[in-house]
């Protein structure tokens, strides 16, 4: 765990959850693989990734570093469903990407209504996560595409606070 680094979640330890882990994990990222299966979960055991086994992953949120920046691709749409709704009531994230289609995202953001969150909040889910690389269905190339799209976040937003902070010291 490094202190100046973003903290990356991870839920999920499938093909392209292992291919994220392993390429996030040079990128100034505190690297947090979450699964509830541990044969997945310890299939590859990188260096710089902290692997977190828990039966009901989505338990473990409340618990989690605020303003950390979360990635769902697990084996399950209800498991997904449970983890990015109480990622939506920590309310306190950098960033939520989900894998799946925009029917996918439609039928959650209905849902995720109906348990009361604003569609604000809603509408900060990045759902099909990453890049749009049309069909591929090629884990690393997925987790290429997450990886350009988390950059390009953390970028925007450090120009965004490197703005802010300049026009107040003027």
């Amino acid at each position: 765990y490094i202190k100046d680094h973003d903290n990356l979640y991870i839920f999920g330890a499938g093909h392209i959850g292992q291919a994220l882990s392993l390429k996030s994990s040079d990128l100034n990222f505190n690297v947090n693989l979450v699964d509830s299966r541990k044969d997945y979960l310890f299939m590859n055991e990188y260096k710089d990734v902290n692997y977190v086994f828990a039966n009901k992953p989505w338990e473990l949120i409340k618990n989690l570093s605020p303003q950390s920046y979360f990635i769902i691709l697990t084996h399950s749409h209800d498991y997904d469903f449970k983890i990015i709704n109480e990622i939506l009531f920590m309310n306190s994230f950098k960033f939520i990407g989900l894998i799946g289609s925009k029917t996918k995202k439609n039928k959650f953001s209905n849902r995720l209504k109906d348990n009361g969150h604003d569609q604000s909040l809603i509408n900060k889910i990045d759902c099909p996560v990453g890049l749009d690389i049309k069909h591929s269905k090629e884990p690393n190339e997925i987790a290429i595409s997450i990886i350009a799209k988390l950059i390009d976040y953390r970028s925007r937003t450090n120009l965004q606070n490197y703005k802010i902070i300049k026009a107040i010291n003027e």
